[in-house]
């Protein structure tokens, strides 16, 4: 190649690997450009190039490679660049890279660390560094490189150690040698690869202010996340608050009148049983039973919101239990137009808080009845195996989408207008934490939603959850 062609391709050269560098804010992609640019065709032409990173305390490490180990490795190297017709944009690919970097040469540099600080002051290395300044050493010299890289030096008759300014500090440093062709490093080759290394700082501090400001954004938008989720809490905090005070006044001045209410209304259902007496009076009294029933269930969600209560634990005949809610709801389930299903084994007892659990199923069968329309269906199944009695409440309603789901036992969340948001935080609390069950809803839009209560077959007080008791 004469003089006027080896200039034309140097610019090519300067030009690709300068563009190749704007084109990217990737580090490694820069990286491996700046190698491949060092050891590509008969401008640089070093048969090796490595490019080391610099830490904040002096250690030299995070090496990358491009070039062959040994002898027979450079000739079947060389032979296959020979041969190729890929051009230099092609070798800067990603493919190319990862190629180049499962040879052994690249594999052996990553290996490398190095303490610049214990090195002696008049090490080539330090001096490069310190002085910011391309350091040449002759056959003679190429062993004053520290001895984590005499391995790679020792095939050389020059090696060239060449400090990167990075966002105005020298950041990394490259080494390149002539191995196995013996090229002589010319002034030349210097000045070209000075330039080369002034562009590739500026690409990499680019890039790491990009990662850099990528880094702070997103954890700007975790310290954001974490700020919404600090003002939910608090809104709840508050929340809470507000709950303590009226579950207190409610318990005051409603309770008792309540109480009444709903004992007078339960005699006058008894008076009905039997006797032939108008319809609509022992409806209604069924009626005010419900309602006093639902503000009672009110009264509690607050009270429980406000105050842990402990399960008073006792044997319940499953069963007979469900028949009793079932005729508190029973005008509900009317009104609704459902079909009402009921599968529970005749012997079958659970050991729970009569109250609580009551809560817990009113609270489930008042969500499926007010998610139906008429004609929908109501069933309710209960089963056991040797560990856990499971019961299981499924209806045909509206069902729940995936994203209301996500949020159904968090406190005050609702989509109910005359809801507080509070009913099935509670199931879950009472389930979970005060029975040591586990609740599992599953739901489909337009299909419908299953809530699996199981309830573990532990001893308590000499009593378990069991239905072989005689």
């Amino acid at each position: 190649m004469d003089s006027k062609d080896n200039i034309q391709y140097e610019i090519h050269l300067l030009d690709t690997i300068c563009r190749g560098l704007q084109a990217t804010l990737n580090v490694d992609k820069i990286v491996h450009i700046i190698l491949t640019g060092l050891t590509a065709g008969a401008s640089l032409g070093f048969s090796r190039a490595t490019l080391f990173f610099i830490n904040e305390s002096g250690l030299l490490h995070n090496g990358r490679g491009i070039g062959p180990f040994d002898r027979d490795e450079a000739e079947i190297i060389w032979a296959d660049l020979a041969n190729s017709s890929a051009t230099l944009e092609q070798m800067f690919e990603n493919s190319h890279r990862r190629t180049l970097e499962s040879q052994r040469f690249a594999v052996e540099i990553k290996s490398i660390t190095c303490d610049i600080t214990s090195l002696p002051q008049d090490s080539p290395l330090r001096k490069a560094i310190s002085e910011n300044k391309i350091v040449v050493l002759n056959e003679a010299e190429r062993f004053f490189v520290p001895e984590e890289f005499h391995w790679f030096v020792q095939y050389s008759t020059q090696v060239i150690i060449a400090p990167i300014m990075i966002s105005g500090k020298v950041s990394a440093v490259v080494f390149a040698d002539n191995a196995f062709h013996y090229k002589k490093i010319t002034r030349e080759i210097i000045y070209f690869l000075s330039i080369i290394l002034n562009q590739a700082g500026l690409a990499l501090s680019n890039a790491f202010a990009y990662e850099n400001t990528r880094h702070n954004l997103t954890e700007l938008r975790r310290l954001n996340e974490k700020l919404r989720t600090m003002q939910e809490d608090l809104l709840v905090c508050e929340r809470f608050a507000a709950a303590g005070r009226i579950s207190s006044y409610l318990a005051h001045e409603i309770r008792n009148p309540l109480a009444t209410i709903g004992g007078f209304a339960r005699q006058i259902l008894e008076i009905c049983r039997g006797k032939n007496t108008d319809a609509r009076i022992s409806r209604n009294a069924k009626i005010i039973v419900n309602e006093v029933r639902r503000l009672e269930l009110v009264l509690n969600n607050l009270l429980r919101f406000s105050f842990k209560q402990p399960a008073k634990k006792e044997s319940i005949h499953l069963k007979n239990f469900l028949d009793e809610l079932l005729e508190v709801l029973s005008i509900n389930i009317q009104d609704s137009g459902v079909s009402l299903f009921l599968d529970v084994p005749e012997q079958m007892n659970v050991f729970a808080d009569r109250i609580q659990l009551g809560e817990v199923f009113y609270n489930i069968i008042h969500n499926s009845l007010e998610s139906m329309k008429p004609g929908g269906a109501l069933a309710i199944k209960a089963g056991e195996n040797d560990s856990e009695v499971w019961i299981e409440i499924s209806d045909t309603g509206y069902g729940i989408p995936p994203d209301v789901l996500k949020q159904l036992f968090k406190p005050f969340f609702t989509t109910r207008t005359h809801g507080i948001g509070l009913g099935l935080h509670l199931v879950k609390t009472i389930v979970e934490e005060n029975h040591s069950g586990k609740i599992d809803l599953v739901s489909q839009v337009d299909t419908g939603t299953k809530v699996t209560i199981t309830l573990p077959k532990k001893e308590a007080h000499g009593e378990k959850n069991s239905s072989d008791r005689g």
